[in-house]
This record gives structure tokens, C-alpha cells and sequence, in this order.
């Protein structure tokens, strides 16, 4: 059917996502994860699906070559999913490889690391991040920087003009 949130969120699954932005965005209990980290972590990996299962939430995690054959199936099926990727990077290699996930990206949490800049509240970005985020808007993405559904948040031509003007 489709892919009724698509979100980079350094969390990945956490209260914002089943609480909140669940209740804003239609979806049939299914989550797609894309980490490369946490595709190979087998340990992680059941404790993602075990915590989706005890929220009535069903969890597939993929790595992001995993996710390149995965998500359009999950796409052309009958079901509403969330896709939710701990980088934009890896939103960023889908695309580059075809991989259609819709037009609009929110931006949740990405917590501050070294060689990283705070764009909005607890978003920061790198300069790889900055560059992710110029490719994919130029091929028609929106890209939103905003933690909960019901705050403003900003865009991303906000966001870069602001860093522009050193803001």
C-alpha cells in the first residue's frame, strides 16, 4: 500500500514514534528499521522485535542492501508501514539505488556527535548529513526537521538558509 511515515531517527523505535506520530499517521502496526549496524546485531535485533511485539507492533529490521529488495514488496503490498532509518545516509543509499519510499522525510532525533552542527532541538547534523539532505531535496524530497506532530518544526531550505546566514 505505502509508507505512511518516513522518519530518521537515531532512536529508531521510542515513545515519540508509538505514541504520538502513530495516532497522526495511519499504519498497519508494521515497522521497517533500516541500520546496517543493527541488521547484523542479532541480539539487538530481538530486542526491537520483542518490544515491538509487547506494543502490538510488528518490527523488520534490514540493512540497507537488505532494504533495497525489501521495502518496494512492503510498498506494492496491502499494508501501511512506517520506514523508519537511524541516518539519513541510509535513506539517502536507498534512493540512490531506486528505492522509492514517497517525498517527505521527518527528521527526528540525531543526537550530537563530534563534527556534528545543532540544526533544530536535539538534531544535529554533519557536513555528510548537510550534503544527504541538499541531494535528496534536489530530486523533489521534503525534508522536515520535527521531533512530535504537533510542533511547527522547521524545513530544510530553513534550516540551510539559517546556517547560511550563520544562525
Amino acid at each position: 500500500m505505502s509508507l505512511s511515515l518516513v522518519r530518521v531517527d537515531d532512536r529508531l523505535i521510542h515513545g515519540q514514534v508509538v505514541l504520538m506520530w502513530s495516532k497522526v499517521r495511519q499504519g498497519d502496526a508494521i515497522i521497517l528499521l533500516v541500520d546496517d549496524e543493527l541488521g547484523h546485531d542479532e541480539f539487538l535485533k530481538e530486542v526491537f522485535v520483542n518490544a515491538g511485539n509487547a506494543i502490538g507492533k510488528k518490527v523488520y529490521i534490514f540493512t540497507v542492501e537488505q532494504a533495497i529488495e525489501k521495502i518496494p514488496k512492503a510498498v506494492s503490498g496491502k499494508k501501511s508501514y512506517y520506514l523508519i532509518a537511524k541516518k539519513i545516509e541510509q535513506l539517502y543509499q536507498l534512493s540512490v539505488k531506486g528505492v522509492e519510499f514517497g517525498n517527505e522525510i521527518i527528521f527526528g532525533t540525531a543526537s550530537k556527535a563530534e563534527g556534528t552542527q545543532k540544526v533544530y532541538n536535539n538534531i544535529y547534523l554533519s557536513q555528510k548529513d548537510f550534503q544527504y539532505c541538499d541531494k535528496l531535496t534536489a530530486k523533489g524530497m521534503k525534508i522536515h526537521f520535527k521531533l512530535i506532530p504537533n510542533e511547527q518544526g522547521l524545513s530544510w531550505e530553513s534550516v540551510k538558509n539559517g546556517l547560511l546566514k550563520g544562525e
